[in-house]
């Protein structure tokens, strides 16, 4: 449903600007293969995990990019400097191509970033390949790993599962095998 919604938002645009922001969401699905498209803060975003990654739009005298972090326009200050920006967006033109390269660079960044802010406060950890694919989910508690832990290979396959106690492997783990089907248990008590 909620690629209907940008599909509706991008209609609204003159064919040649609606193309242009229609490549640059088939570049952004493409280097985040595992993305949910939604409208956020009006506009089109890729969400991860409930993580916003990067949005885009379009406007009356150019399109933007918004890495949803103000700081990842420091990061890439080099490679952005010919480019108009604000303290959140990036600006680019109506009518040419984003350039895939620094698109990448630009996930790539954010995908870091993210990384970076965990563990969150509550104790949740996420960790995230480069393609924006999940590597890793679990719970941290005084700095050490805590409750039910899944990991997770570059293509999104289940590789582990298991459980800590404050930092110490506890119950049953499970390793899977490429396809995600179980085939080793292992039993590190209680």
């Amino acid at each position: 449903m909620s690629r209907a919604l940008v599909d509706k938002h991008l209609r609204a645009f003159e064919i040649g600007q609606r193309q242009i922001l229609n490549d640059l969401r088939e570049m952004i699905a493409i280097e985040l293969p595992t993305a949910t498209e939604v409208i956020k803060y009006g506009i089109p975003t890729f969400m991860i995990e409930g993580v916003a990654i990067i949005g885009f739009d379009g406007y009356k005298k150019h399109n933007s990019i918004f890495p949803y972090s103000g700081s990842t326009n420091m990061l890439l200050e080099k490679e952005l400097a010919g480019y108009e920006q604000t303290k959140g967006s990036i600006h680019f033109a109506v009518d040419k191509r984003f350039p895939k390269p620094l698109l990448r660079k630009i996930l790539k960044a954010r995908i870091s970033q993210i990384n970076a802010s965990y563990p969150k406060r509550t104790g949740e950890y996420l960790e995230f390949y480069s393609n924006g694919i999940l590597k890793a989910t679990g719970k941290m508690k005084a700095e050490k790993l805590h409750g039910d832990w899944k990991w997770f290979r570059k293509d999104g396959v289940i590789m582990r599962s298991g459980s800590f106690k404050n930092g110490q492997q506890t119950g049953v783990w499970i390793t899977y095998d490429q396809k995600g089907k179980p085939y080793k248990k292992t039993n590190f008590g209680t």
